[in-house]
Parts: structure tokens; sequence; C-alpha cells
């Protein structure tokens, strides 16, 4: 025992001591009477009941306890115990006429206020969720009905009534707390046009009573433990018919690209009724290990449109490799998608069908890297002279995979930089074997230095996997005027070349030019 504690062990139990002597003694309590204690100041006093009944004890610090005897050892244990609107510790006991009960707390670590009530405590309704009145209520915000008590209470049964369809149903209790749950039956009164926009709704409960006393039945206006309220109902709410693009739809995979103006990455949801086109939706991609707070998450707003009934989220044109979003996180197997604040033309949200969700609708994916091998072979061959006007090849491994604007090719003249293009709508195009694509055009007018390099590269170039390729596919040849020659394969020699026309005795995995054609080695 270190002497840090042996100090400490010692103040406190001299401030016991201190204050043991001097004990908060009230001798004969009152009901309904506020007694204040201290801390670590020992509190004490009786009563004696006039009749069998409940007693409820309150107090803001430490409970006081209940005891059977003057020598506080023989401890009442509570029937029951919960907080009151304000906070209050409230503790319920049973006690029998003329049977004195002792109250006592030998050392309360926090003080406050200490009272105790027996016989009837008054029934309050302290809130009603939704409230009664002219707002109409909207089935997509209120999924159920919920009326908080002062104290807690108990209840026989709820019936709704609208348009002379009446229907019972069970209430959930707990503690001050009823629930009613009539979100399903009044879906089904909905579709089956049994509600409409305006209609009004009466919501019975009926034998509401003290959890602790049957006998005490409140009075709220309606009769001895009977709450009726009456609502006007809003329209029907719009619901989600149908997907596009989700898990649901069968889009489980999420991948991190989608191409610009490619036909995948975009997500619709589809619904019963036009939406409210300036309701500000807001979606939002979510990635990371939330049990990893160094690491953080990843957050995305991607765009979201609407036309008529269909909401589209557009998820194209990012890259979202997991290294992107959240550098030097292990891969995380799920990305999720969350779609909110969507309302209706009539001002209504949507109907999601989640009352742990009413607002948002939410997506989970498999998170899918998408990488594609890119190679290209030219002709001529890299290296030749490059005449102005000749006609050239390019043929590109995954070149379905790719978009580009133009092939541009820069060089030098009187040794200043420059750059002409070949614009796509001049290139003709022919898919090959394996996604592959042959692409054919001619060299534009080129004018350059003697003895420079042209360099050839793709102007715009995308690729489906959103990583940059560009110099996988670049090439670089002579001026003309050089003479230089580049490497050209005979025909019918069974020889291997690379795509730089250097000859490959042992051709391992690749691309290879044999016999004038393009080989893929396994």
């Amino acid at each position: 025992m270190n002497l840090r504690y042996l100090l400490t062990f010692a103040a406190v139990s001299a401030a016991v001591s201190l204050n043991a002597a001097s004990p908060m003694d009230y001798g004969e309590m009152q009901p309904n009477v506020d007694y204040d204690y201290e801390s670590m100041t020992p509190i004490m006093g009786f009563y004696t009941p006039v009749e069998s009944g409940v007693m409820r004890c309150f107090s803001t610090g430490e409970e006081i306890s209940v005891y059977e005897d003057a020598a506080h050892e023989n401890e009442i244990i509570s029937s029951q115990s919960y907080y009151s609107a304000v906070g209050e510790k409230v503790r319920i006991y049973s006690v029998n006429e003329g049977q004195t009960v002792y109250f006592y707390n030998a050392f309360p670590i926090a003080g406050g206020k200490f009272r105790f009530s027996v016989g009837k405590e008054d029934i309050k309704l302290s809130s009603m969720t939704p409230a009664a009145g002219d707002d109409p209520v909207s089935l997509s915000v209120n999924y159920d009905a919920t009326a908080v008590f002062s104290i807690p209470v108990k209840c026989s049964k709820a019936t709704i009534e609208v348009n002379g369809e009446k229907v019972e149903l069970n209430p959930n209790v707990i503690d001050s707390t009823i629930t009613i749950n009539w979100f399903n039956t009044l879906r089904e009164l909905y579709r089956a046009g049994k509600i409409n926009g305006g209609d009004i709704l009466t919501l019975t409960i009926t034998g509401i009573r003290d959890a602790n006393d049957a006998g005490n039945r409140p009075d709220l206006g309606d009769g001895p433990g009977k709450l009726v309220l009456k609502y006007t109902m809003a329209p029907r709410p719009v619901e989600l018919i149908r997907e596009v693009g989700t898990p649901g739809s069968g889009m489980t995979d999420f991948l991190t690209y989608y191409m610009p103006d490619g036909n995948e990455g975009k997500v619709s949801l589809i619904f019963s009724g036009d939406l409210d086109p300036k309701c500000n939706p807001l979606a939002e991609i979510q990635y990371g290990d939330v049990d990893n707070i160094e690491a953080g998450m990843y957050f995305e707003h991607p765009p979201v449109s609407i036309e008529g009934a269909t909401l589209t989220v557009d998820l194209r044109g990012v890259s979202r490799f997991p290294e992107q979003m959240i550098p030097g996180l292990p891969a995380q197997s799920n990305i999720d998608l969350v779609i909110s604040r969507i309302k209706s033309a009539d001002g209504q949200y949507v109907l999601t069908g989640y009352a742990a969700s009413p607002y948002s609708y939410g997506f989970s994916y498999k998170l899918k890297s998408m990488v594609y091998s890119i190679a290209a072979d030219w002709v001529p061959a890299a290296g030749s002279p490059l005449n102005s006007g000749e006609e050239m090849e390019m043929w590109v491994l995954n070149g379905q995979k790719i978009q580009f604007d133009s092939v541009d090719f820069s060089f030098t003249k009187d040794g200043v930089a420059n750059k002409v293009s070949v614009p796509y709508s001049e290139v003709s195009s022919t898919p090959d074997s394996d996604d592959a694509m042959l692409y054919h055009f001619k060299a534009p007018a080129i004018d350059a230095d003697a003895d420079t390099d042209i360099a050839v590269s793709l102007g715009g170039l995308l690729c489906a996997d959103g990583l940059d390729h560009s110099s996988d596919i670049f090439v670089r040849y002579k001026s003309a005027s050089t003479g230089v020659e580049g490497i050209q394969a005979t025909g019918a020699d069974n020889v291997f070349y690379d795509l730089t026309g250097r000859q490959v005795k042992s051709p391992s995995k690749g691309i290879y030019i044999c016999n004038g054609k393009k080989i893929i080695v396994n």
C-alpha cells in the first residue's frame, strides 16, 4: 500500500468519523416534503404509514435506502425503479398501515434532495408523438404513436378507427411509455384506399392505470383510464417500387471505377409517384473501418438527379481504389451507399418502410478493384522514320476498355515544341479478339526538325479502371528526314518480337509479334 493511498484513506476515514458524529437526523418525516442531504454526511429518518399502499421515494443525489428496523440492518428491496421525467431516481415500495419504515444512507457520495409519497400518485401525460391537432400526420415519419406518462403505467388495449374501419392493436408498454405500432395497419389501409388525405383517424387507449396501483387511474378528459386522440391524415406516402444498380437488383459489386459516359455506374430508385425535384436529396458513399479511429472514414457525396418518379445517383468518373480513399488502411471488403432526404411532390418524405431509418435507404456492396492490362503495338514499328500522311495502325490490348479524343503527335520545329492531332472522328476502329482493338488513321502533316523524335500519345485518354495508362500506349518515332528505319518482322520466319521490335528467343507470358501477327502468350 503506497503512501498516497494511505494518506487518502486516512483523510476520507477522518471525514467519515467527523460527519458520523453529526448525522442529518430528520426524525419523523412527512410525505411530499423535500429533504436536503449533503455528500459524505449520514442522513436518516422514519415514517409510519397511516394506510397501506404504494410508497415512492425520489432522490436527486445518491439513493436513500429504506429499512425495516431502526438499526438499519434489514433493507427493504424496491419492487421497481426508474427515472422521473426530471431525472430523479425513483424507487417503488409496498408499505403497510402502522408499520414504520426507516430512511438511511450512512455515506452518500452525492448530495441532493429526497422526498417520498404515499398513496395515489398523479398520472400525467408528459408527451404525445405525434401530437393531436390540425397538422396532417404522415406515415412516412410517424411509424407509431407514443404516449409518455409521469410514472410507470399499464393499459388494456388500443384501437384505431377511420372511415368506419376499426382495428384493435396491441400496445407495447415499457415503464412510463405506451407505444402503438400502427405502421403495418395504416399502410394496408392506405393501399386499400380506405385512408385518403384529410381523413380523420381516432386513436383510443383504454385501461390506463398506475403500474403499481391498479386502482389509480388518470382522468385525461375522456373518462378514467382513457385517452382519445384525433389525427388528420396526410395523403398516401410515395413508396419505392423498383431499384437499379443496387444489391437488391443483382448489382452486388461496387467497382473502383466507372467510365464517365459508360452504361454502368448509375444507381436508380424508382418510386410510385413523382418526387420533389427541389428536395435536395443527399447521397453519401461510406468506406473504412469504424473500429480504426486513427485511419478515419472516407465520405463522398456523388451527384444526385431527379426526373419524375426516378432518383439517380451517378458514381461515374471517380477512382475509388482502397489506397486512394484511405491510404495505409488495409483494404476493406465492403463499401456503403446511403441515400437520404427524399421527398415526394406533395412535400412528404418517401416511405422507406424502416422505422430505424425513416429518412434514408442504405445499400452495402462488395468493393471490387478493376485493373486492366493495357499494351499497344504500332505500325510503323517504334523507332521507325514517320512520314506525313503515312498509314498507321495501333493495336491495343483491352482497347475496348479505353476512350480517347485524339492521337497527338508532339515534335520540335525550329527548336520550338509543336503538336498536331488526328481527331477521334478520323480514326477507324475494329474490335479484335479478347477485348483488343485495332485503330487505323493517317499521320498528319509533320514538319519536324531533322534528327528529332516524334512522340505519339492519346489525347484525353480514359481507361475503364481509372488508372493512367498513357505510358503503356505511348510510342516514339524519328523524323522522316533522318533515314533511320525501324526493325521489321519478316513474314513466316516463326521468330518472336516484342512490342518494341526486339527479337525474343524464349518468349514468356506477354504480347508478341510472330509472322506479322500479334500473339498473346499465357
